[in-house]
């Protein structure tokens, strides 16, 4: 049965009608928009709506980026990043809807894991995938999202988390120098103050201060693109300082988790910036985990390529 599905995080807003097919799902009537146009996530349906060449499927499932809470009518979810509150039984009452359910981002994300062809992400570290073990996922972006995916009895589960809220790890001298600066704006550091695209420039702030400069205004893409060019030595330190805290916690997701099916990164960020990723000690600090370190070499690592995902995980949870 064909379903609408949709993607809402704090920057972009991705819209879809999923088909099944016999390996998953194929996306059509694929749109995406910039959710800052919208005054909230009705209005940026509508416009997607509006647009539609072919019928409205009667059943839905809305990704959103943030806590979901579940209730008897399909869950509601208020965005903190952009002030949106989305209900599925006034999805239902409004659209005609037959059936409609929300869930976190990052839970739909990783419930297309196991749709995912191997041309879908690359492998960052190689190690043996153990067949139906748990496996995990996190990313960057306007936040940083974190889940889990348990197999059991044939089924699989989701286990939605905030990761991004977790306190940040600190695993060298710098980082604990960088840190004594952060904390003057911000206690506790969480790991979204920093692993997100506000959190690039938070970061370089700090690096400034630490090798004392001036921090310039700057937005993200100024940061990463300056980083990339090598044209500004401290954005191109920030991005690398991004890399190792983002090793450390992914490293501290594998171990949440017990994730030796993988640990898949993705979000809005990474693929911009990980041809860095040699440079950085990524890998270093995903396994230093003191007397854990010899488990952490059995956990794979992978980065997801851009696309779209989450969609194919919100088709999914409406097959489920």
């Amino acid at each position: 049965m064909t379903s609408i599905v949709a993607d809402i995080g704090g920057t972009n807003a991705r819209f879809a009608i999923a088909n099944p097919t016999d390996t998953g799902y194929s996306l059509d009537a694929l749109k995406v928009v910039n959710c800052r146009e919208f005054g909230g996530f009705d209005a940026a349906l509508e416009h997607w709506l509006e647009g539609l060449e072919q019928p409205v499927p009667e059943r839905a499932c809305i990704a959103c980026a943030g806590p979901v809470e579940k209730n008897d009518t399909g869950g509601r979810v208020y965005m903190t990043n952009l002030g949106w509150h989305i209900d599925a039984a006034g999805l239902r009452a409004r659209h005609g809807l037959a059936e409609a359910q929300l869930m976190n981002d990052f839970a739909a994300l990783a419930l297309s894991l196991p749709l995912l062809g191997e041309h879908e992400y690359k492998v960052l570290r190689a190690a043996p995938r153990i067949e139906d073990a748990t496996m995990a996922v996190l990313g960057p972006g306007t936040g940083l999202g974190v889940a889990g995916l348990i197999r059991e009895g044939g089924r699989h589960y989701v286990v939605a988390g905030e990761g991004g809220h977790a306190n940040l790890p600190v695993a060298s001298q710098r980082e604990m120098e960088l840190l004594q600066i952060l904390v003057r704006e911000q206690q506790p550091v969480f790991n979204e103050w920093i692993l997100s695209g506000s959190g690039l420039v938070n970061l370089y702030r700090a690096v400034c201060a630490l090798n004392g400069r001036e921090a310039e205004e700057l937005t993200p893409p100024d940061v990463s693109g300056r980083g990339l060019e090598g044209t500004d030595p401290m954005c191109r330190e920030t991005l690398i300082d991004f890399l190792n805290f983002l090793g450390s916690t992914a490293g501290d997701v594998a171990a949440y988790f017990a994730a030796r099916g993988g640990v898949f990164l993705g979000g809005g960020i990474l693929p911009r910036i990980e041809s860095l990723l040699p440079e950085s000690e990524f890998e270093q600090r995903f396994l230093a985990k003191g007397r854990l370190r010899e488990w952490m070499q059995t956990v794979p690592v992978y980065t997801l390529n851009a696309g779209f995902q989450a969609l194919l995980g919100a088709a999914a949870q409406l097959d489920r």
